[in-house]
């Protein structure tokens, strides 16, 4: 049967139009901001980070159709695509709150962009479900999977888990991923693959624990305020959890040295500048 008419496709169709629309939007937010903000300050950092999180955190809202309909592979796929495309086109934004805390708590990152890029990245995934519901119900009339996602506003977690194995997946699962990525990351012909351990860790754990965390801000973005656990047990489960366990693993890893310049290094790079400051101005 032709694929372009085949009803099994239908819902990829739907997802691929869906993720491609948020990657787009994201893209001339990116442009706009990197041509009307000024670079110095945190507005232009703010910026990037926000959208970035509202792009990341609103696809994750269109996951479902792909699992629903395909099942574990497909969303193995889906994710680790996902995270190499905002890889590409993020411009450096995070979209995860464990990384900072990461660099603030070892003293890689002051207070003040600390609090820039967590602000960003609460209020984009605030607004990831209004996007998304925004998106599904102006394509309900072209897509019977974005049509009863929009008509559907319930949000029932369901673990296959006792609550001390969910703890345990979130804990050692971010560690165990915070080691992962650093390994990945040392080896320059390897650094590519470090979307799909993430998306493996989120599979497997969708497959043993039934709801994913690993990154607080997508967890927020997706599924705060549903039934099946109270704020308190949110809390404690989806950041308290995931943030010890990426910080134990940045322990362990150990964070990379930044060598002290010398006076004569310094000495010669000021001589460098005024040099080059001289010649722009002749």
């Amino acid at each position: 049967m032709d694929v372009l008419t085949n009803s099994y496709y239908f819902p990829l169709y739907s997802a691929l139009g869906y993720f491609a629309l948020v990657f787009a939007l994201g893209e001339v937010a990116r442009i706009l901001t990197a041509k009307y903000v000024s670079s110095r300050g945190n507005n232009q950092l703010f910026l990037y980070e926000l959208i970035g999180t509202i792009q990341m955190c609103t696809c994750v809202y269109e996951n479902g159709i792909i699992f629903k309909n395909y099942g574990f592979p497909a969303i193995f796929l889906c994710v680790a695509l996902l995270l190499t495309a905002g890889g590409i086109f993020n411009r450096g934004a995070m979209t995860n709150c464990a990384p900072i805390f990461e660099q603030f708590v070892f003293g890689n990152l002051g207070s003040s962009k600390f609090i820039t890029i967590l602000s960003a990245q609460l209020i984009g995934a605030a607004f990831a479900s209004k996007l998304a519901y925004l998106i599904w119900n102006l394509t309900s009339g072209m897509s019977t999977a974005h049509l009863e996602n929009a008509s559907n506003m319930e949000c029932v977690l369901q673990y296959k888990q006792t609550a001390g194995v969910v703890i345990g997946f979130e804990i050692i699962g971010a560690f165990v991923v915070r080691l992962v990525v650093a390994q990945l990351a040392s080896r320059p012909a390897l650094i590519k693959l470090i979307p799909f351990a993430i998306s493996a860790y989120l599979t497997l754990a969708l497959y043993i624990v039934g709801v994913p965390g690993l990154n607080p801000i997508v967890a927020t973005a997706r599924l705060y305020g549903c039934q099946g656990i109270d704020n308190s047990s949110f809390m404690i489960l989806y950041w308290i959890c995931p943030v010890i366990g990426w910080l134990a693993g940045a322990y362990v890893v150990g964070q990379p040295s930044v060598a002290k310049k010398t006076a004569k290094q310094v000495k010669a790079e000021k001589k460098q500048k005024k040099a080059a400051a001289d010649k722009k101005s002749d």
